[in-house]
């Protein structure tokens, strides 16, 4: 009973917050359904519901378009910082390197670097690549994360080495062992780097705005700010348009919601 009495206030805080959280994206949702003349209107559930929003946001902007290619984007940046993430954490932790120490303070080192430092240094490689206004653009700069090599190699580390010694003695290789024994128990972090990654490149806007120049090759989040500049008298085709733009990561986190959890208690910090 006691242990009840002393776990009240957390969940009140807990629930406090959720409501500060839940409560502008349920205003939202229902300014979406909402007509014009009734958008302002404090009631949270809309007298008239309505469709004709999403219908105008579909049917004026090319959000199917940049629906499409924010997603195409995210999965492949996605796969790619899942994949680089996993051989070079494999590395850095079960493979004999000289100077490892020295890599793996490297990379926590570009844990360090603001991304506004890179920003000009990757633009001008990405034009001169000659990649502006394509996929490469989007996806290549990103495929790789030290965020993802720290996480992974921390959580490798936390693996039994008679895992390891056994594999060995089978006459497995690295490529097997990282295959076979390192990566199935590697799922929670796995899947906790992978839902990062997905709504990191879902969410990018400054990036897709400066190396893309068509419509055809523009994302979601610069869709949204065009509906926002274009609709701006009428509030509830703009949230819409944000709807559509949230609900696939909301999805994806919905989908990958156990292995996120599991892989960030998990990770370990194990040196």
């Amino acid at each position: 009973m006691r242990r009840v009495v002393r776990l009240v206030p957390l969940y009140l805080a807990l629930l406090a917050y959720s409501t500060l959280v839940l409560v502008p994206l349920l205003a939202l949702l229902s300014a979406s359904f909402k007509t014009a003349g009734e958008v302002f209107e404090p009631q949270l559930i809309p007298q008239s519901p309505t469709l004709e929003n999403y219908r105008i946001a579909l049917e004026k902007f090319p959000l199917g378009r940049f629906l499409l290619n924010s997603l195409l984007v995210s999965l492949a940046v996605a796969l790619g910082q899942v994949v680089t993430s996993a051989l070079a954490g494999y590395a850095l932790a079960r493979v004999h390197l000289p100077g490892k120490r020295f890599l793996f303070g490297g990379v926590v080192a570009l844990l360090l670097v603001p991304g506004e430092v890179t920003f000009l240094p990757l633009y001008e490689t990405v034009s001169r690549l000659g990649w502006l206004d394509s996929y490469a653009a989007l996806i290549v700069p990103f495929l790789a994360t030290p965020l993802g090599i720290f996480l992974l190699r921390q959580f490798f580390l936390t693996l039994p080495q008679d895992l390891f010694d056994a594999a060995r003695i089978d006459g497995a290789g690295h490529l097997r062992m990282l295959w076979h024994v390192a990566l199935p128990l590697a799922r929670p972090a796995l899947g906790a780097l992978g839902a990062l990654s997905f709504l990191s490149a879902w969410n990018m806007y400054l990036w897709p705005l400066v190396v893309t120049r068509s419509t055809q090759m523009q994302t979601v989040q610069i869709g949204v700010n065009m509906i926002l500049n274009e609709e701006a008298a009428r509030w509830n085709v703009v949230a819409a348009g944000a709807i559509l733009a949230l609900l696939p990561t909301l999805l994806a986190f919905l989908v990958a919601q156990r292995q996120f959890v599991r892989g960030i208690t998990l990770g370990g910090l194990k040196g």
